[in-house]
Order: structure tokens, then C-alpha cells, then sequence
């Protein structure tokens, strides 16, 4: 019996759990045994029970193991690391590693010491008992070449992006007898091993000298001066067998450097690091060393945490949008409460139920309108704090849209945990730096990311309190509860909310697991804290006498009906009056109805002679504003709108609308109660100050139309850019008017001619980009998306009565789609540099869009040629492999991954789309999943899963499966593995032990007909989060098993949903695909049937929720479950509201069907392959603003579908080679067809095609030698062809072809001298030097080269008839006559931070041939990140033998992705933000260079390698795929930072914004 089948066997006995047996059963397991040396990889021997201050990690040398290294003659109780450190209490509070690697010099290995370093590296990084977000100090202990590890592992996290937190965390290392220069010894073990047959590179990075330890040494002083660096050197001689001796030497073993300590120890080499007891000197030396160190990180964490934490909480404040203190809403209601109030709540024994049970609750308190609810939240605030306990709260308000979303609640409560737990502090920031723009999400996102992936798998002792007041004044509030009822029931929250529903109103259907307290507060309860603001408040009352204020105080009481407002206004009309028969008056003719009293205001306030006007636009402001303006914004809007001046805001408010509005502690203008907005906005209520929606609405938009139409707004005139010239000082109105607009316009009536004409002035106007930069710079790119969205709502409103013609309709219909392609193409780049719209984005936008044609016109402006592009492209980018079937897809945040027939993995970059490994499956890859932490990625083929590593690219598992794998899923942070087989099994394996764990058969309950019908299913789906499995069967119902009860769930038909198994074939068409949505706790199941159907179930009812027609093979769910899309097999690809199957958008395409659809990370874009094709789709409708604005009244979407024709069956052949005429007239083109073309450089217009290879050989590389017209062509196939050019007045000639010769092997480069008498043809294997002339050619010399990896010719730039080869950090010289080396053997030592791994791209003359650049990258990706180093010319002779990178341009060496060229005085290249930037000979060293302009995402998101030249006019040549765009004038337009220059601390790296003295939006 195989595994199989015994697991098989065994787990139908079973009658626990499926899942709950897994886990039992893994967490059971033993472990494996260990060998004698200690295991490999980083093994945590001690975790501090407290706080941790420091990690410590040892690493062993050569020969040595984790454990035997640091272990006296083998003895457990002597392993120091772990049997002493943890019991010493001067290291109780140290997390404590030891690093194992295979160094074993007596077996064959290809591993170095750089392979051991990246090894330590990622060990560190992924270690799981060092949490990825702490930042204590990492101190690190190598013996031996352990040392030489350390060091070049700190230099690889100082060079990699992925391991900056690593490296910014070590802070000290200790040496013990370390050979920094090498060792004399490794050469003699060198010399012994010879004889034996195999290669162990690490030995021979020891030898004194090497190469390894001189690159080493050459780059570490660049990045340790900062550390504390200890180094112990040996004085006792080491036997080895054929003598004795000093293995590493004092001289050796030390650096010298200004930052090191050392120390001998009385030891030979094995003995420096174990010790016979704790009374040994050498230890004593050591530990007292550590020790030491280890105090004076406690020393500086105490000093530096209060620092630190300052530091970190701002960068929580920036990522979670905190703005106001959640503690400033607390005070002040806090500050309304009386004395004694609220008392009754306390003393229910609900409530202390609620409070002290052991069981988390919800505690649901309703009440009518204005009776003290938010006053009693408070005190439940306060009495909580008062006990102690851990309280976040939120209060609702419905008139401030900053506090009545479902997204704000979130954020704010996320906030709060963090600030009072450091474990959910360092988790909330974790996640908000890997997803920066977090904040700016829909709350589903955010519910998901923070929450349940975040915030509520950390572990609290202590039970939390949520305190939520005002639930009814939330938008979406319904969709509120489900997320309480989750936070109750995973975490042990109890929640206290309020609200004017019921509990029974929100309630869902289906089985609570939350205990749910639901109370009614009655009117006599709050009776006692009426009767205290009655008595705190009556001696403001006119003076009567005491049988007088007793009367007043009863009839009052009596009337309140419990409803504080209602006597807060009648103690205002009291204060009016002044006797005993005016008092009984108004207690008699005050109504106890609040609409009634609210009426009687107003009649009031029409009798006054004065203030009405002003009185009625206070009232207009306060209750349309999108959130309360403050006196002085409000100031502000009201002499723009009435177009007069005022007094004081405060006054005005007192005297004309005291009753109904007034001004709060924060200066904000507020409406006393949400009722009295209510009735202000009820339609015939009061003809002079009832508002009419629509009307209050447009006048807010007009006058904001107004401001923004102003001077105030007006753009720049200049096209230089600078971070100092930023908006002028503009009066506070700007917040408001900037970002509130279209939340107005949103409500106008669609048919007004006035706020279209309005509205066409602003769009047409260069204020609009004004306002764009200040969008970008103080607010967030989703206001861009609100207004794209309003527009085309407005307008599709309007056309509806109106005919959408004119210019005005035109021009806003543009703007409707501009505006969100803005935030897609160039969000990055706006939020890094806002001041970008007015002159370096619309030269990039489409031809026929309003930025372009309105902002781009300047004959002095930037100007991108070439194209033929009208409209934005709803496809960003296309992967295309034409000897590939794509047959898989899976994305996730990072990355997305194809698999192929031909056995291939290819993983991308999500953010570029290149290509940055490659998997070998070894079998057709059927089935793709990353793992929840996206750090594992699963592949499925027919008969075997491989499990892989991201981080490391290594496999770690491979599991046979009996069947083909339908569906894969993991849980339990990917510890557990699970996976649908054909065979109607459910497998389980663990991650951990790499074993399968589990199996299940989900139809072996089932007998007879039903078993019968349920044999071979076609698809399946998982969804964790309710622990489901769906499987279809052809022409049957959906079968659901329960993956918790290990059991049958349901079957669903289309028609029916929920159906009992009757034992018989299903007359209707079966299901195809399914999936389910991928919201937490959304219980929705999409199915495609073969009919075309679309069907949408329900899955906590069973119910049949939706139902459309699509002719969907292919469906894909978005991670926040919004979205739907379908693919067909006629190439159709539709997009779809989830929730609805609301039809959205529809992509029509000629091409292949559909085989695969997954949408990206972000859920901004769809991923789809058919045939040898991955397009990357980025339709606007993705760009979704959040629900709580969707399904209101803030915007309204009711357009019709959007559909998009997509004809892309006969695509143009990809330009695949470029050359410039060095005069800048004319452009070269090559093209994968074979092709070669010229252009017209001034228009990018093609001219004419001047020849061509074989058809479909792909063009490779061109080159022309302007002296003799000589233009050469180099093919895939290895042929050159060169061809003299004849120049005519109207075309170019193309002579016969001169040289015309096919390679034997791959052509890596092919160059000509001046004048192209000589060719040089170079391969890996040979270079040979041709002979050219008119008549012949012939064969010069060809050397022949032993197989070499990477390397470049170029002429010498200084001497014509030299020759400069780099082949990777070495450089020879030869004679371009003769092809004869005229430097030595060895060549010329190219010094500097030249890494193994790396391999040089270009050579590059600049400066006048003063400077040479080189451009190195990893071998790994078409886009792979690039190192450039600059050299003297000078330095490069025959009798050199080393070359020194010039130190002044040193800082650029990480800065640049692509090297574009040099006009002579300007280097030019592409940074790795997508800027084109450039450096001269006037740079000071001080990491200057200029940044011109930035190319579109888009561009750079392909998987084509980036063909970039500059010509010598200053124009940019980039080929976009199958056309070449001419960027004209980019080089003029310059943007400096601080200092006149930017480098690497400027914004290219960090996109944060410089900060201004500008006035701040008072949210």
C-alpha cells in the first residue's frame, strides 16, 4: 500500500474535523534528527521571555558546523551560545542564532564564500523567530572564514534593496580569527585537495589575496565605518598533520581600521572559540566583549526609544491618514457630560455583563434621536479608562464625510490598537509599508489587509474594548455589523456600539457566533441626567423665585421626553425672556416635537429686520458641506458667494442662527444635531430658509468654481521645475474648494447650463492643472478618481434630456477619462513631483486627450513624436513568447507568474512586468498558487507539485499526485498545502516537513446513482475563509463539501440553488468554472455553465442571488471581491460587480480564447493568456472608488457598460534594434520580422524600409558608420550584412551588400572601426577581426576564447586604433589592425564594487572621451538592476595594470537602470524611479545630477528589453514595441532638489512630498 492510499485508509476511519485532524497531527510531528556538526541553515537557540534588545548570530569557518564550531571536544553541556549566553544575565534579553552552511573542504562543492553570504543574508531576513518589523540591533560573530562571510554579507544588504532594514540593523561584528587578507594555509589545502578530483571554490577564497578577499576589502570600508567592529587574533600555533603553525596571523586577522577593537586571545585557531569552562580567559575575553556591547545597547535603546517611537508614529500617522487625535472627539464630549450622568448605564447589570463577562460580546444599545447616546458613549470611554482597561472608540458623524465611512472607522480603530500594543503597533506598520497606499483603499481592502491578514492574528492577554457611537450615522452601516460580529468572535474584543436601528434590523440570516446584547434605552432612564442639566443650567434662567423655577423645572422635565436637545434649545428660548408670564408662555407654546420647536426657530428667525441673506447661506454651508468649514474657510466662502464682505463669523452665526448652528472648540461650524440638518433639507418645510438639496448643493459648487477660477489658481508660466517653486500662499478656502468640489457637483442638477458653463471654464482653464498639483501634493489621488467619476456620471445624467453635443460637453467627456488615466499612468510620479501636470505629463498623454491638446501645444514645451496613439489603451503591457503555450496564471502584490507547456515557470515583477526568474517544472505546468505570505509559490503539473522558495528561487518540495490537481489552496500562514485531485480526493501536505499530511474522498459517503453521477469532476474552487470546496461535474449540480465537518455541504442547481441530491442527472447544462468571492465573509459562489449563464449564489442561504448571460470558460474574483471578470473562448473578456453581476465593462478581441484570467495584487488590472500571449489590462472601471461612496447618493453610476474593441490578431513586428545618425537627422530600426527601417528623427515618422534579412529572423543589433554610409545588421540566425547607403535628396539608396557573412556560433557584439575598413565579430567562444572593402573580404585573425561569460568591445576613446574588451573586472587593450593584445596576460584589474554575479552591459565614451562609463547588471532579467562605474580614459594603457573608478561620481553607481548615452558634456541615463537624468563635468560629487522628465509606467512595465538612445540634438529615442517615439526638448526642462542638485536622498527612491507652510485641510 503506498502513502497514498494508507492515508487513504486511515483518514476514513476518522470522525474529527478534516482540518482540525491535519493540524493535530502536524503539530505532533517529530522532528528530525540532527548530524554532529550542527544543523544547517539559522537556528534560534534562545528567545528572551521579555523584551528583546539585540540579535545575536554566530557563524562558523571552514570546516566547521553551528554546533561543533562553538563546542568544546564535542561536549553538549559546553555549547556556549546556548548552555551559557541564555543563563548569563548580561544576555537574558539577546534573541540568540547560530548559522550552519555546508563548508565541508573534504567533499566536492561549487559553493564560494558570496554563496554562503547570500545564504546568511536570506536566512536572517526569513528567519521566523525574528519578527520582519523589529528593529533591534543585529550583532553578528564569525570565526574564521565565518568573518569573510559576515563581511560580504553586509555588503550585499547595503547593495539590495530587499535587505536595507537587515543591514540598517547591524550594528557590530566580532572577528575571531578572521583572514581578511587570507591565509597562507588555504593554499597548502589547496595543493593537498588538487589531488583529489572535485572543486571547492570557498577553499580557494581563502588563499592569501584572492580575488573574493580583495573585493571584499576593497567595498567594506565603503559601508562599516558606522559599525563596531572587534577582532581577536590567535597567538598559539595549530597542528594540521604535516606540521604546525599560526593559521591566520596577527596582520591577517585585523583590519586596522579607525572603528576596530582588538584583542589576542592565548589560543590556537580551532580553540578561539571553545572554551573548557566560564572561568576561562579567552572566554571571559569574549563574553566581556559582547557584554559590553550588549550594555550599550541598552543603554542607547533607552536613550532612543522615546525617538524612535516619535519617529515611527509619524510614519504611522502618514500611512493611516491620522490627521486629528481620536482623543480630541473623546474630550469633547467628555466635556458636555454632567457630573453624575449616565450613571444608570453603569449600574446595569447588562452592562456590567457585557464588561466583566469572560465571553466577548456585542453590547447593542438603541435609542431615539438626540437623547444623550454619544454623551453615554463617553462615559463608557471614560469609566473603562478608569478600570484600566485597553478602550479604542469611534464616534460617528453623518454631516462630516471624514467621519461617517466604514474606511475612516478602520483606520482610526487601527490607529488606536497600535498606539496602546507594541505587538499590534510594529504588525499595523508592517503591513502599511508594504502597502503604502493603504489608506487610500475601500474598506474591504482594508478589512482584509489590516485587519484580518494584520491586527486581529496578534494575540492579546488583555481583553480590548470597542466603544462605537453613532452606527445609524454611518454610511454603508449595514455592512458595518458582519465586521463587528468577526472582530468579536476572532479576538477578544468585546463591543459596545450604539445607534437609532435596532440590532434586528442589521441582523443576517444564519447562525450568530457572537453573543449579541441588544437593548432599548427608555425615555425614563434618562430622565436623572436631564433633571442634572436642568439644575446646572436654571441659574441662567431669569431670576423668579423658587416655586417659579421648580414649575419650570417640572414642566420642563416633564415635556423633554428624553430628549436632551430638546431642552438645551428650550433653556435658549428661556434666556430670552425675562418674566413670570413670558416663561409660562413659552412653556406653554413650545411644542415637545422637535420638528414643531425647529419650525418655531425659523418663524423667528423671519421676523428679524435683519441678517436673513446671511442667515440662510450659514445655513446652506453648514448643512451641504461635505464635512464642517472652519470660521475662517467659511469666512472665506461666504464673500465669494454673496460677493460682499462680512463681520465675524462667529458673531453673524450668534446673532442670525444661534439656535440651529453654532462654532465648536476646534473653530469648526457645526449643526447642533443631525435632526435639525434633517429637517432643514425637508422638502416645503420654511420659504425662506428651507434648503433645497439641489439648489444648496450647486451654490457650494459655484462657489467653489469660482475660487478655483481665480488668480489664487493660476499655474506657472515656466517650463523649468524646481521643489522651491511650489503654490503661492493662497487664502484657506483652497482645502475646501480643492477637494469638495465634485462631491457637490455630484448632487447638481445635470441639466443646469450654468455649472456646466462653470465647469467647462475651470477644465479648460490652466487652473485645472493647478489644482491637479495640489490634489497631488495635499491630498490624495483618489479625489482625481471621485471627480473622473462625477463627471461622467453628470454627463451621462445630461444626455439623457439633453442632446450631448458642444464644445463644453466634449471637452468634460475627455476630461471624465483623463483624469483617471492621470492617477493609473502617472500616480507615482505626480505624488513625487506634483508640479509634473503642467509640463512634463501632457506631452505623454494620447494625441486626441484634453491635456494634451490643451496643455501641450507650446513650440517651447517638451513634445513626444512618433506615435500613433489617439486614445488611452486599456492594455498596458503584452507578454509575448512565440515558441511558449501559456498555460497557467497566478499573481500576487509583488509578483504574478505563467506556467508553459514547455515545462517553464516564468515569474515577473508585478510593478515593471519583467521577467525576474525562471522555474523548470519538468513536466506541462497545469496550475499556479501563491501562498498567503506570497513568499512560496505552487506549480501543478499532471503527476507531480513543486513547491518553491521565492526568496532563495529554490525548490523546497516536490509531491506526487495520483491525479491532475484541479485546485490548489493554502492556510495556517502556508504551513498547510491543499489540493482537488480529479480523483475526487482532497490532499493535505505540510509545508513544514515537506510530507503529505492528509486525504480525504468527499464523495465516499455518497451511494448508488449519486456516487454514479459524481465520478470525474472537471473544476473546483476553494474558499478558506468558509471553509469550502466546490466541485463541478459535467452536466450535474455544484457539489460544496465542508471542509470544517468533513462532510457534505450542499449541491446547488442554477435555477434553484440549494437542492437535495436526488439521485438523477440534472436536465439543464452543467457548470464549467467557478469561483468564489474572495471578500472575508462575503458567501458568494460565481459559476459559468455551458449554456452561457452566468449564475451567482448565495452560500449562506443557498439562494440564487443574481443570474446573467456571459458564455464565460474562464471566471477570476478581485481580492477585495468587488470585482468579477469572464473570459470566452471567442476572446471576449467582460468585467462585472460582483455582488450584482452588473455588467461594468467588455473588452472585445479577435485573438485567442481566453485560457486564464487572475487579477493583479492591487486589483487595478487583469491578467489574461491565450495562446503565446499574457496581456496586462488596466480598464478605468477597476479604478473603483470605495462602496461607501458607490452604493450612496455621492455618486451614482448607473452608466451604461462600457465596450471596448480590441483588434490585436495581426500585430506589427516589434522594433528590436536601434541606431541614431549622429547628425540627429535620421533613426535605424530593426524589427523582429527581419526588417531594418529608417526614420525621420525631427517627427519620428517612418521613412521608407531599406532592406531585410530573412524573413522572421530577428534583427539583433545595428550600427552606422557615418564616414563611409556604412550601415551593419546583425540577425538572430548570427549573420551581419553590411550595406553602404546612398544618400538622395528625397530617400536613401541601398547598395549591394559588402559584407554578408554567417556566424557558426551566437554573435554577442559586433563593431567596425572608422571608415569600416575593419569588422570585429565577437562570440563567446572567438573574436575575429574581417578585412572589408568594396570588392572583398577577408579573415585578419580570429583568437580564440575559452568559454567566457559576459563581455563588450568598444574603440578606445582617447586612441582610435585601440580596442577596449571588458570581460567582467578585468580589461585588455588590443591593436584594431591586427587584433593583438597589448597588455598582458592578466589584462587590467577593474577595482571597485564589482560583485561575482554581475556582468557588464555597455562602455560608453563621455565627456569628451575624458571619461569612460560602464554599465554592470546581474545576469538574472532582460531589466535587471544596473551598477555603473566611471573611469579615467587616461587610466586604460598598455602598461596599466589596475584601474580605480573616478571616487567623484561613485554615488552613482546604484542610481542608474539604463544607460542612455552621452551627448559629449552630458552623461545620460535612466534612473530606476523612470526619470531620465543626467550628470556633467560640472558635478560636484556631492551626489548631484539633474532629473528632466519621467517616461509613462506603462513604458516601462514590458517585458521587452528598453531600447533608449539620445541623439546628438538632445532628443530621447525610446522604441515603444512596434513603434519609435521621438522625445524632443526633454533635456531642456530640469528639476533640481535641495542644493541644486538630487541625488540619492532626494525623492527618487522615497516618494515623499517636501513640506510647505501651506494651509492644512482641519479634518
Amino acid at each position: 500500500m503506498d502513502a497514498f492510499e494508507r492515508h487513504k485508509s486511515s483518514s476514513s476511519n476518522s470522525s474529527r474535523s478534516f482540518l482540525s485532524r491535519t493540524l493535530t497531527r502536524r503539530d505532533g510531528s517529530a522532528e528530525c534528527t540532527e548530524d554532529v556538526k550542527g544543523p544547517l541553515g539559522l537556528n534560534t537557540l534562545y528567545i528572551p521571555t521579555s523584551t528583546t534588545i539585540a540579535d545575536l548570530v554566530f557563524v562558523h569557518g571552514l570546516g566547521g558546523g553551528s554546533r561543533s564550531t562553538w563546542t568544546k571536544n564535542g561536549e553538549p553541556s559546553l555549547y556556549w551560545p546556548k548552555e551559557w549566553l541564555p543563563e548569563d544575565p548580561g544576555f537574558q534579553d539577546v534573541r540568540i542564532h547560530s548559522f550552519g552552511y555546508n563548508s565541508n573542504w573534504e567533499k566536492e562543492s561549487s559553493l564560494n564564500v558570496h554563496d554562503f553570504s547570500k545564504s546568511l543574508l536570506t536566512a536572517i531576513h526569513d528567519c521566523p523567530t525574528i519578527p520582519r518589523t523589529t528593529d533591534v540591533p543585529l550583532i553578528l560573530v564569525g570565526h574564521s572564514m565565518g568573518g569573510l562571510v559576515i563581511k560580504r554579507a553586509y555588503i550585499l544588504a547595503q547593495q539590495k534593496d530587499e535587505f536595507m532594514t537587515t543591514a540598517r540593523r547591524i550594528q557590530a561584528i566580532f572577528f575571531l580569527a578572521t583572514p581578511h587578507r587570507g591565509a597562507d594555509l588555504a593554499q597548502l589545502l589547496t595543493k593537498i585537495l588538487n589531488i583529489t578530483s572535485g572543486q571547492r571554490p570557498f577553499v580557494a577564497d581563502l588563499h592569501r589575496n584572492s580575488l573574493a578577499t580583495q573585493s571584499i576589502n576593497d567595498e567594506f570600508p565603503h559601508y562599516s565605518h558606522n559599525l563596531q567592529l572587534f577582532s581577536f587574533y590567535e597567538t598559539l600555533p595549530t597542528s594540521y598533520g604535516v606540521g604546525k603553525s599560526v593559521v591566520v596571523d596577527k596582520d591577517l586577522a585585523t583590519l586596522n581600521y579607525a572603528n576596530e577593537r582588538t584583542a589576542y586571545l592565548e589560543a590556537n585557531h580551532r580553540n578561539v572559540c571553545k572554551y573548557a569552562d566560564q572561568n576561562d580567559t579567552n572566554y571571559k575575553t569574549v563574553r566581556n566583549a559582547l557584554a559590553s556591547t550588549m550594555d550599550s545597547f541598552r543603554t542607547r535603546s533607552t536613550v532612543s526609544k522615546r525617538e524612535l517611537d516619535r519617529d515611527q508614529r509619524r510614519r504611522l500617522d502618514t500611512y493611516l491618514r491620522i490627521t486629528d487625535a481620536p482623543e480630541d472627539d473623546f474630550m469633547d464630549i467628555d466635556s458636555l457630560r454632567m457630573r453624575g450622568s449616565c450613571e444608570w448605564l453603569l449600574q446595569r447589570e447588562s452592562f456590567l455583563d457585557w464588561r466583566d463577562s469572560a465571553n466577548t460580546q456585542l453590547y447593542w444599545i438603541s435609542a431615539k434621536p438626540a437623547t444623550g447616546k454619544t454623551i453615554a458613549s463617553g462615559k463608557v470611554v471614560s469609566h473603562l479608562r478608569d478600570l484600566n482597561r485597553n478602550c479604542a472608540f469611534y464616534f460617528f458623524k453623518h454631516g462630516d464625510k471624514s467621519k461617517s465611512t466604514i474606511q475612516s472607522f478602520l483606520l482610526s480603530i487601527a490607529w488606536q490598537m497600535a498606539s496602546m500594543h507594541t505587538e499590534v503597533f510594529h504588525v499595523v506598520l508592517e503591513v502599511c509599508e508594504k502597502n503604502e497606499n493603504l489608506s487610500q483603499a475601500d474598506y474591504r481592502t482594508i478589512w482584509r489587509k489590516l485587519f484580518l491578514e494584520g491586527l486581529l492574528k496578534v494575540s492579546l492577554v488583555r481583553p480590548q474594548y470597542w466603544v462605537i457611537d453613532g452606527l445609524d450615522e454611518c454610511r454603508n452601516n449595514s455592512d458595518m455589523v458582519p465586521l463587528l460580529l468577526k472582530v468579536a468572535e476572532c479576538c477578544a474584543a468585546r463591543i459596545l456600539l450604539t445607534s437609532r436601528d435596532r440590532f434586528e434590523s442589521h441582523r443576517q440570516s444564519g447562525h450568530l457566533r457572537t453573543r449579541v446584547l441588544s437593548e432599548i434605552i427608555a425615555t425614563q432612564e434618562t430622565r436623572s441626567d436631564i433633571a442634572l442639566y436642568l439644575k446646572a443650567h436654571m441659574s441662567h434662567l431669569p431670576s423668579v423665585d423658587q416655586e417659579v423655577r421648580q414649575v419650570m423645572f417640572d414642566k420642563i422635565l416633564a415635556k423633554s421626553g428624553g430628549c436632551f436637545l430638546w431642552v438645551k434649545l428650550i433653556l435658549q428660548e428661556l434666556g430670552r425672556v425675562h418674566t413670570s408670564a413670558e416663561i409660562r408662555q413659552v412653556l406653554e407654546d413650545v411644542p415637545s416635537d422637535m420638528n414643531e420647536l425647529y419650525s418655531r426657530i425659523l418663524n423667528s428667525m423671519s421676523a428679524a429686520p435683519y441678517g436673513k441673506v446671511l442667515a440662510k447661506a450659514i445655513l446652506t454651508w453648514t448643512v451641504c458641506a461635505a464635512r464642517p468649514l472652519t470660521t475662517e474657510e467659511l469666512f472665506h466662502a461666504l464673500q465669494i458667494d454673496m460677493k460682499d464682505s462680512i463681520d465675524s463669523v462667529e458673531r453673524s452665526i450668534a446673532s442670525s442662527c444661534g439656535q440651529l448652528v453654532y462654532v465648536d472648540s476646534h473653530s469648526r461650524v457645526q449643526s447642533i444635531h443631525q435632526t435639525a440638518r434633517d429637517y432643514l433639507l425637508q422638502e416645503d418645510i420654511h420659504p425662506e430658509f428651507g434648503i433645497d438639496k439641489r439648489v444648496g448643493h450647486k451654490r457650494l459648487a459655484l462657489t467653489c468654481l469660482q475660487y478655483l477660477n481665480g488668480s489664487e489658481m493660476r499655474g506657472p508660466r515656466h517650463r523649468k521645475l524646481s521643489f522651491t517653486n511650489l503654490v503661492k500662499e493662497r487664502c484657506p478656502f483652497v482645502v475646501y474648494a480643492s477637494i469638495f468640489l465634485f462631491d457637490h457637483i455630484n448632487h447638481v442638477d445635470a441639466t443646469d447650463e450654468e455649472v456646466l458653463a462653470a465647469l467647462a471654464k475651470f477644465m479648460g482653464s490652466s487652473n485645472v492643472l493647478s489644482w491637479i498639483e495640489y490634489i497631488a501634493r495635499f491630498s490624495d489621488l483618489t479625489r482625481l478618481i471621485q471627480a473622473g467619476k462625477v463627471l461622467r456620471s453628470f454627463l451621462h445624467k445630461r444626455s439623457k434630456k439633453l442632446s450631448p453635443l458642444g464644445k463644453d460637453f466634449a471637452l468634460l467627456d475627455s476630461w471624465a477619462t483623463d483624469l483617471l488615466r492621470l492617477v493609473t499612468k502617472f500616480g507615482r510620479d505626480l505624488l513625487s513631483s506634483p508640479s509634473s501636470i503642467f509640463h512634463l505629463i501632457p506631452p505623454f498623454c494620447p494625441q486626441e486627450s484634453a491635456p494634451r491638446k490643451n496643455f501641450a501645444v507650446s513650440p517651447r514645451s517638451i513634445a513626444v513624436l512618433g506615435l500613433s496613439a489617439t486614445e488611452w489603451d486599456d492594455c498596458a503591457s503584452t507578454i509575448f513568447e512565440p515558441n511558449e503555450q501559456f498555460h497557467a496564471l497566478a499573481c500576487s502584490e509583488r509578483h504574478f507568474a505563467i506556467g508553459t507547456f514547455a515545462r517553464n515557470i516564468v515569474l515577473y515583477s508585478a510593478e515593471t512586468c519583467q521577467e525576474t526568474h525562471r522555474f523548470l517544472h519538468c513536466e506541462p505546468v497545469r496550475l499556479l498558487h501563491f501562498g498567503q505570505t506570497e513568499t512560496l509559490l505552487a506549480a501543478a503539473g499532471a503527476k507531480t507539485i513543486r513547491i518553491w522558495d521565492l526568496a532563495t528561487k529554490q525548490q523546497l518540495w516536490d509531491f506526487k499526485t495520483p491525479q491532475l490537481c484541479m485546485s490548489l489552496a493554502t492556510t495556517e500562514g502556508d504551513e498547510l498545502l491543499l489540493g482537488a485531485l480529479k480523483s475526487n480526493n482532497l490532499l493535505v501536505w505540510d509545508l513544514k516537513l515537506g510530507m503529505l499530511r492528509d486525504c480525504a474522498n468527499w464523495t465516499e459517503d455518497l451511494e448508488g446513482q449519486r456516487a454514479h453521477n459524481f465520478r470525474r469532476p472537471i473544476a473546483a474552487a476553494f474558499c478558506m475563509d468558509s471553509n469550502l470546496l466546490a466541485v463541478v461535474y459535467r452536466g450535474q449540480d455544484i457539489l460544496l463539501w465542508d471542509l470544517e465537518r468533513d462532510a457534505l455541504y450542499d449541491t446547488y442547481n442554477k435555477m434553484a440553488g440549494a437542492s437535495p441530491m436526488l439521485g438523477k442527472r440534472a436536465a439543464d447544462a452543467g457548470a464549467i468554472a467557478l469561483t468564489f468571492n474572495r471578500a472575508p465573509g462575503a458567501n458568494l459562489l460565481a459559476a459559468a455553465y455551458s449554456d452561457g449563464d452566468l449564475v451567482l449564489f448565495d452560500t449562506s442561504d443557498g439562494y440564487v442571488k443574481a443570474l446573467t448571460i456571459a458564455n464565460a470558460h474562464t471566471l477570476a474574483s478581485s481580492s477585495d471581491g468587488r470585482t468579477l471578470a469572464s473570459g470566452d473562448g471567442s476572446g471576449k473578456l467582460q468585467i462585472f460587480g460582483f455582488e450584482t453581476l452588473k455588467l461594468l465593462y467588455c473588452i472585445h478581441s479577435t485573438e485567442y480564447g481566453i485560457k486564464e484570467l487572475q487579477f493583479s495584487g492591487d486589483n487595478l488590472q487583469i491578467l489574461d493568456i491565450r495562446g503565446s500571449h499574457c496581456r496586462i489590462w488596466d480598464p478605468v472601471v477597476l479604478v473603483r472608488q470605495d462602496a461607501e461612496d458607490e452604493s450612496s447618493d455621492v455618486v451614482s453610476l448607473s452608466t451604461a457598460p462600457q465596450e471596448v474593441e480590441m483588434n490585436t490578431t495581426e500585430d506589427a513586428p516589434l522594433v528590436t534594434a536601434l541606431t541614431c545618425q549622429n547628425a540627429g537627422e535620421m533613426l535605424f530600426s530593426g524589427k523582429e520580422d527581419g526588417s531594418v527601417h529608417m526614420y525621420e528623427a525631427k517627427s519620428g515618422k517612418r521613412m521608407q524600409k531599406l532592406l531585410s534579412h530573412a524573413e522572421g529572423v530577428s534583427i539583433t543589433a545595428l550600427s552606422l558608420d557615418e564616414q563611409s554610409d556604412a550601415l551593419c545588421s546583425t540577425d538572430s540566425s548570427s549573420r551581419v550584412m553590411v550595406h553602404r547607403l546612398v544618400r538622395q535628396p528625397q530617400r536613401w539608396n541601398v547598395g549591394e551588400a559588402i559584407f554578408d557573412h554567417r556566424i557558426g556560433v551566437s554573435v554577442s557584439q559586433v563593431l567596425s572601426n572608422r571608415g569600416c575598413t575593419r569588422l570585429l565579430v565577437s562570440s563567446t567562444s572567438s573574436d575575429t577581426l574581417w578585412s572589408i572593402s568594396a570588392n572583398t573580404s577577408g579573415i585578419i585573425r580570429t583568437v580564440e576564447q575559452e568559454a567566457r561569460g559576459a563581455h563588450r568591445w568598444t574603440t578606445h576613446p582617447l586612441h582610435k586604433d585601440q580596442l577596449l574588451l571588458i570581460i567582467g573586472n578585468v580589461a585588455h587593450l588590443y591593436d584594431w589592425l591586427t587584433l593583438s593584445r597589448l597588455t598582458n596576460t592578466e589584462g587590467i584589474l577593474l577595482e571597485g564594487s564589482i560583485l561575482p554575479e554581475l556582468m557588464v552591459q555597455s562602455i560608453t565614451s563621455c565627456f569628451g572621451g575624458s571619461i569612460i562609463a560602464t554599465a554592470f547588471k546581474e545576469s538574472i532579467g532582460a531589466r535587471a538592476k544596473s551598477k555603473l562605474l566611471l573611469w579615467n580614459s587616461s587610466d586604460f594603457n598598455a602598461q596599466a595594470k589596475s584601474a580605480v573608478p573616478v571616487p567623484k561620481y561613485h554615488y552613482l553607481s546604484d542610481q542608474v537602470q539604463v544607460l542612455i548615452g552621452s551627448d559629449g558634456q552630458k552623461l545620460v541615463f535612466l534612473h530606476g524611479s523612470g526619470w531620465v537624468c543626467s550628470v556633467d563635468t560640472q558635478a560636484t560629487g556631492m551626489e548631484h545630477f539633474i532629473r528632466h522628465f519621467f517616461f509613462p509606467a506603462d513604458w516601462l512595465s514590458t517585458d521587452c528589453p528598453l531600447i533608449i538612445e539620445i541623439t546628438r540634438r538632445n532628443d530621447i529615442i525610446f522604441v515603444k514595441r512596434d513603434e519609435i517615439a521621438v522625445i524632443k526638448r526633454g533635456l531642456e526642462t530640469s528639476e533640481r532638489g535641495p542644493g541644486g542638485g538630487i541625488g540619492r536622498s532626494s525623492l527618487l527612491t522615497d516618494v515623499r512630498r517636501p513640506s510647505l507652510q501651506v494651509p492644512a485641510d482641519p479634518r
